[in-house]
């Protein structure tokens, strides 16, 4: 094998444990108790990803200057109702979720363990990001 094609191979195993890693955090979200859990995860899937966009923003505007466009009230309304629509049509899939339930439910408990450390840790770590990334940077300033 080549080293590109073993590249090529580390980046495929990469997306794959990554992939994993989504159906996982799924099935420990959809498992926390059983009150509405598919409304649980779609709103969790949405407070992270939006999460994420507000880091990937804050990293964008420091580190490669550009300039970002200032949004009117009535455009981050619609911004915000489309990124939840599309949320709604690209992840709420209830029957696959039940799914994750086939493929983790025989986990052992040290495997539960490390794997609740991992989803709260994400958990925390995804929603606290963009709060903290700026104001420990500009405090450095």
């Amino acid at each position: 094998m080549t080293g590109k094609m073993k590249m090529l191979a580390r980046i495929r195993h990469i997306f794959q444990d990554i992939q994993k890693f989504h159906r996982y955090f799924v099935y420990r979200m959809y498992h926390i108790n059983d009150n509405d859990p598919d409304i649980r995860v779609i709103f969790l899937l949405i407070f992270i990803h939006f999460a994420h966009v507000l880091t990937f923003f804050f990293l964008a505007l420091e580190f490669l200057s550009f300039n970002l466009y200032v949004f009117s009230k009535i455009e981050l309304i619609l911004l915000m109702t489309l990124f939840i629509i599309l949320h709604y049509i690209l992840f709420y899939k209830p029957e696959k979720w039940k799914e994750y339930t086939k493929e983790f439910e025989n986990e052992t408990k040290e495997e539960k363990r490390k794997g609740s450390v991992l989803v709260w840790g994400y958990l925390i770590v995804s929603l606290m990001l963009p709060i903290f990334l700026p104001v420990i940077y500009y405090s450095n300033i």
